[in-house]
This record gives C-alpha cells, sequence and structure tokens, in this order.
C-alpha cells in the first residue's frame, strides 16, 4: 500500500534495535484517513472469504481492527490484556511477551464473543515475532473456530513472525514489509 510507505518512510523513527517507532500516525495518535484507508485495503485482501469476525490484542491494533472489520461488515473483538470488572469471568485465555515492551500478558477474550462458528481474521499493527498473534490463534483454537489468515498495517521481515505463521499453513497479508534497518534507515520491500 503505497499510501502507509511513503507515511512508513517520511514520518516512522527507528528505536533502539528494531523497533520502529509509528505512534505519530498508526498506534498512538491516529491518521484517521490513513487508517481507512488500511482497513479497507486489508478488507480487500480478503474479499470472497468467509469471516465472521476481526479479532486483535489490546491496544495497538484495535484501531485498525476496527477499520477492517467495519470495511467487512462483522464484529470486531480484542483480547484483553488484564482481566478488569468489564469483562466477563468466563473467557479463553493465552499467555504472551512483548519483546517491545519486555513483559508477559495473559491475553483474555469472553467466551460469549468467539465460539466453534467463527472464522476469524486476526488484525494487528505490526508483525514482528508473532507472539502476539500465536497467542490469539490460541485463543480461536480454544473457541473451536477457524482463522481466515492474519492481516497487519507493517510485518518486519527481518524477524521471524511471518515466516512462522506461514510455515503454519497461515495466510499473512501485510500491508508494508520492511526488510532491512540500516542504521536510522527502513528498507521497505518493493
Amino acid at each position: 500500500m503505497e499510501e502507509l510507505k511513503r507515511r512508513i518512510l517520511s514520518d516512522a523513527v527507528v528505536g533502539e534495535g528494531d523497533i520502529i517507532h509509528v505512534d505519530m500516525f498508526l498506534n498512538h495518535c491516529m491518521d484517521i484517513n490513513l487508517m481507512e484507508h488500511m482497513g479497507n485495503a486489508l478488507a480487500k485482501r480478503f474479499r470472497g472469504v468467509r469471516i465472521t469476525k476481526v479479532l486483535t490484542a489490546e491496544s495497538s491494533g484495535i484501531a485498525l481492527a476496527c477499520f477492517v472489520a467495519r470495511a467487512l461488515d462483522v464484529p470486531a473483538v480484542y483480547a484483553k490484556k488484564f482481566q478488569t470488572g468489564y469483562i466477563d469471568p468466563e473467557v479463553y485465555s493465552a499467555e504472551t511477551h512483548s519483546f517491545s515492551l519486555e513483559k508477559s500478558y495473559t491475553l483474555r477474550v469472553s467466551k460469549k464473543y468467539l465460539d466453534g462458528d467463527d472464522v476469524v481474521l486476526l488484525v494487528d499493527d505490526i508483525l514482528s515475532n508473532g507472539q502476539a498473534i500465536l497467542s490469539l490463534l490460541e485463543l480461536v483454537s480454544k473457541a473451536g473456530g477457524e482463522v481466515a489468515g492474519v492481516g497487519v498495517a507493517i510485518e518486519k521481515a527481518m524477524r521471524d513472525g511471518g515466516r512462522v505463521l506461514r510455515r503454519m499453513g497461515i495466510r499473512v497479508e501485510a500491508l508494508a514489509t520492511v526488510e532491512r534497518i540500516e542504521g536510522d534507515r527502513i528498507i521497505l520491500k518493493d
């Protein structure tokens, strides 16, 4: 998606290691027009595939998941990282680890919102090591549902997440793919 690629190259900042800061347009201060275009682009890539729900993990993927769900005309569901009084005590849960935050979390989805009849599209902002997506896969499996694929705004090809998922036979669609980082330069795949 050229619009997203241009925005990455003009505004994204490389942090320590290979962290890519896109918080100025993707996951903290959001460019709503860009988010809508990304949601439509991911939905278009999965047109013709039966999808009943879009699932993401709290919190950076929520906005993109909502725009994808709207374009597909299905509900968006997000797995919560923290047990709150606002979530049903009957949940599916899976452990995940965020390498960028160096924290582990338990993802939870109420059993009311995910079941064996669901065909789920997993959505996230960035696919790096794939831990969050693997945990979402586990949640869908525990519910007895099926995964239609994974849609992300940005995939880091220099990390293993996308390769692992594809080896598992899961369809992965990325709107932009970071091939590598050279110093403070982001090199995108064509």
